[in-house]
């Protein structure tokens, strides 16, 4: 059980470690373009997308998170048009954008890559669009220049997917950063990157140690006027600051070992 007040936390680990370093930064606020890697399911969308290009659907956008409320149970789930080349983040944001100022549906576009056929592949990453309007979306995005993988079976697998986004996040406490735009998003902010394969090893043996272990972990990076942040981006709906300040000392203390 975690003690949500900050003052009663900090005396419940009075006799631990004191990892605090000045690597955080000092940011009341933080806006940044930056990436999230993470590890999900993907599988040939089931509904129909009105469009012959291949979309995958991410099966469970969250899947460290066990809630009943989670956005993953949704309709639509997140979509994701495979493109036939790996174009430049440039190129698709410029895209988006210009389909969206005469696009008739609100959706949230963003660049992205996944391992596909066991090869990094481009994508774009839909959210809020209906099925059946993604085919007039890839038409928009052809007029834009950017052209998709023909349709066909994809077996459900599991891949890392790298995202390009906007981040507008708040500074809670101690390192600790909640995003503006979404209360259940928190970020962790850690003093180096972690290759995928000891961050997955990290964030199990977190997960294997601790009581409440409902949530789910993201590697993320943002810049500032110093250079590149990284952080774990953490998914909890019932999370509260002790909880947080906990499973970042966990962190810290893993990446002291590295």
């Amino acid at each position: 059980m975690y003690v949500c007040s900050i003052i009663l936390y900090i005396r419940l680990r009075k006799n631990a470690t004191n990892i605090k370093s000045d690597f955080e930064m000092e940011h009341k606020t933080l806006t940044s373009i930056g990436t999230i890697s993470k590890k999900e399911n993907l599988a040939s969308v089931e509904n129909d997308t009105k469009t012959n290009a291949l979309v995958l659907e991410s099966l469970f956008p969250f899947p460290g998170y066990n809630g009943t409320t989670v956005p993953d149970r949704t309709d639509p789930k997140s979509l994701f048009l495979i493109t036939n080349i790996i174009h430049s983040d440039d190129k698709v944001i410029r895209a988006i954008h210009n389909v969206k100022k005469k696009f008739p549906i609100h959706f949230d576009g963003t660049p992205a890559l996944v391992n596909l056929f066991n090869k990094a592949t481009g994508a774009i990453r839909l959210k809020y669009l209906p099925y059946d309007k993604v085919g007039i979306l890839v038409d928009a995005f052809h007029d834009q220049g950017i052209d998709f993988i023909k349709e066909r079976k994809v077996q459900e697998f599991s891949s890392i997917i790298r995202i390009t986004k906007y981040f507008k996040i708040n500074n809670v406490v101690d390192g600790i950063y909640n995003d503006q735009n979404w209360k259940e998003l928190f970020y962790l902010e850690i003093p180096m990157p972690l290759r995928w394969n000891s961050f997955e090893r990290i964030t199990s043996g977190i997960k294997h140690n601790i009581d409440d272990n409902n949530f789910d972990a993201a590697l993320t990076t943002m810049y500032d006027d110093e250079g590149v942040l990284d952080f774990v981006r953490i998914y909890d709906e019932q999370s509260c600051q002790g909880k947080l300040l906990f499973i970042r000392d966990k962190y810290l203390e893993a990446i002291k070992y590295l």
